[in-house]
């Protein structure tokens, strides 16, 4: 638990809450101590000596020891989701899925330029949540895949003809839906790759060939790029997947995404909505 805790402080994110968190801690320190000393008759004359102590002896020490995670956090993480990797019950604990997804996304998944650090957590945070719900079961797995990919196959049909009749002016409106995109895109990508790390076969939903959906998908990442970032954008010429999905469950996938993806973190209850979607019909 402790290793797992101090492996995710390779983060910057995670770095910068753990310091305002030891500010803050500090800082009640050092005011209780005030208290108890003006408390038990020894008053104020000792201020300053209680600072000393709070900050530079307990504060900026273990601020350096902070920092010095930046380097040691991220090879303790790596060994972490190997040793995890092996274990039968990876799927079992959020703890666990949390490590899987890490290692899935590091191996599977290259983000487009035109995604942020903010995409690539949206994609891990809702990978997480579907993997924790599903707990194991890979035929939910495969289901929410399914419903990720025919919603990406839709959304990126309808950017692709909406952003050839925009005006030129018009590219970073495009912005934030075509990073929305990328965030479903890869959280689906990462939901195929553990449902063949579950199983140990490829995913091959109705009359798809294995990896035709994760080579869709990485066409689908790439041409986002152009979509964002390209005054004259080409057309989307992918052929349709021809999945077996509800149009409205379909839509209904999107729409949740896109709720979740526009949520600033934690989100909790647009990442409950987008799970109960997208695991609707199998839960």
């Amino acid at each position: 638990m402790l290793r797992r805790l101090v492996s995710t402080l390779g983060d910057t994110e995670t770095r910068r809450r753990a310091a305002r968190a030891l500010a803050v801690l500090c800082g009640i320190g050092y005011a209780l101590t005030i208290v108890v000393m003006a408390g038990t008759g020894v008053g104020l004359r000792r201020w300053f000596f209680a600072l000393l102590v709070w900050g530079a002896i307990i504060y900026i020490p273990l601020r350096i020891l902070l920092e010095a995670f930046q380097t040691i956090a991220p090879a303790m993480r790596q060994r972490l989701i190997a040793q995890t990797a092996t274990r039968p019950d990876r799927y079992a604990t959020r703890a666990a899925i949390e490590l899987v997804v890490d290692g899935l996304l590091g191996r599977s998944v290259i983000m487009p330029r035109i995604a942020t650090p903010v995409q690539q957590a949206k994609a891990r945070e809702g990978a997480v949540a579907v993997l924790e719900r599903a707990g194991g079961r890979t035929a939910d797995i495969a289901a929410a895949a399914v419903h990720g990919l025919a919603a990406v196959e839709r959304w990126v049909t309808h950017l692709a003809s909406w952003s050839q009749a925009a005006a030129a002016g018009n590219i970073q409106a495009r912005w934030a839906d075509v990073r929305a995109l990328v965030g479903l895109a890869v959280a689906t990508e990462v939901l195929i790759a553990a449902y063949e790390d579950g199983t140990g076969n490829r995913f091959a939903p109705g009359s798809l060939h294995g990896g035709a959906a994760v080579a869709y998908l990485e066409t689908c990442l790439d041409f986002c790029d152009q979509l964002a970032l390209d005054v004259d954008v080409v057309p989307w010429t992918e052929p349709g997947l021809r999945l077996d999905v509800d149009p409205s469950l379909r839509d209904q996938t999107r729409a949740a995404w896109k709720a979740f993806s526009e949520t600033p973190s934690p989100a909790l209850a647009a990442r409950k909505a987008f799970v109960e979607t997208v695991l609707a019909r199998t839960s």
